[in-house]
């Protein structure tokens, strides 16, 4: 069923592509026994020891003194909720590991030796935050951090040239802001052609079967659907249905909508010949990114003409605008205001 497989990219590779791990000896893994809530990755090591890995959406990657006001921030509730005392001198320090991983560390002394290292990343255009607690951090990091299993995002950005759909259908020009990256092998697993990112966001493309199509009068429900389960949020909460021509020819549908979290979220599909793609986006600007990309999306060297001449016309309910719905509230009152000051002024004239 369509719906299983984009509930399954939701929770999954919508999910921050998330790392993972094979513990290194002495160390198991504990993610799903329950004992850290929403971790990535949960490793118990020797004694106390332990490595924890969580999404982190709301970190501030891009700004120096707010990555510094994120690592204290959370130094204070790990002394908070351990009832210890530890200590920091306050340097954030930049690292690369042997992955190509690139975190910001910040480091944590208990009694005057170190005990703790965190640590904040990004893996899959989505911040990650790890906390390491051990006799030796130092000489865990490379066998933790440095053996993270984190794609090929890193080091597979394409920035300029073109950008092409892993079955050929799709190209864009990169560059004005827009940029490609590789896909993960989950992304390309579940049917994930194409991943551009732009303004902090990121738009994939998953390619339907002609199976798993439905009646282009229903796309724009389906649509609607996707974004409020995927945002978690009622309908009524759901941007307007909004089109977007391509280059190619055919033409894109997409809304969006802000979750819980504050995350922007958007969903999209855009009919092409017989079949069609699945658009998911998230981002600040993932709104905006999916119109944008849309509107440079260019038939590949795989397209066949006469099949996107025969693409159809996703059907879509126009939806009123408040200003408009105003406007018009305005005129209906001016003509039944008219309509009695004409049946006064004609009653005056007949009784006089």
């Amino acid at each position: 069923m369509r719906n299983a497989l984009v509930f399954t990219f939701l929770n999954a590779v919508l999910a921050h592509g998330a790392p993972t791990i094979d513990p290194p000896g002495g160390w198991r893994d504990v993610t799903n026994e329950g004992r850290a809530r929403n971790a990535v990755i949960a490793l118990k090591g020797p004694e106390t020891s332990s490595f924890l890995v969580k999404a982190a959406p709301l970190a501030p990657m891009d700004n120096p003194a707010g990555v510094r006001g994120y690592l204290h921030d959370v130094l204070a509730g790990l002394r908070a909720a351990t009832k210890l005392d530890y200590r920091t001198t306050g340097r954030v320090e930049t690292r690369v590991f042997r992955n190509g991983l690139k975190a910001q560390l910040l480091r944590a002394t208990l009694g005057g030796e170190e005990r703790v290292v965190i640590a904040l990343f990004s893996v899959s255009n989505a911040a990650h935050l790890a906390v390491l607690l051990s006799a030796a951090p130092e000489a865990m990091l490379d066998s933790l951090l440095g053996a993270l299993k984190i794609g090929r995002l890193e080091g597979a950005i394409q920035s300029r040239g073109v950008a092409r759909s892993a079955d050929g259908q799709l190209e864009l020009a990169l560059g004005g802001g827009l940029r490609a990256r590789a896909l993960l092998d989950a992304e390309a697993a579940k049917g994930f052609v194409l991943v551009i990112q732009g303004s902090g966001s990121e738009i994939v493309f998953q390619k339907l079967a002609e199976a798993d199509a439905t009646k282009p009068s229903e796309q724009a429900a389906i649509v609607r659907e996707l974004t409020a389960s995927s945002a978690g949020v009622p309908a009524a909460k759901v941007g307007p249905i909004a089109e977007s021509a391509t280059p190619a020819g055919p033409v894109g549908i997409h809304s969006w909508a802000t979750a819980a979290s504050g995350e922007k979220l958007s969903v999209g599909y855009l009919p092409w010949g017989y079949w069609g793609y699945q658009l998911f986006g998230r981002g600040p600007a993932a709104d905006e990114l999916m119109a944008g990309v849309l509107a440079a999306l260019k038939a590949g060297p795989s397209a066949v003409p006469g099949l996107l001449a025969s693409t159809p016309r996703i059907p879509i309910k126009k939806e009123a605008s408040p200003r408009a719905l105003a406007f018009g509230g305005l005129a209906t009152l001016g003509a039944v205001i008219l309509l009695i000051w004409s049946l006064r002024r004609k009653n005056a004239r007949l009784s006089s």
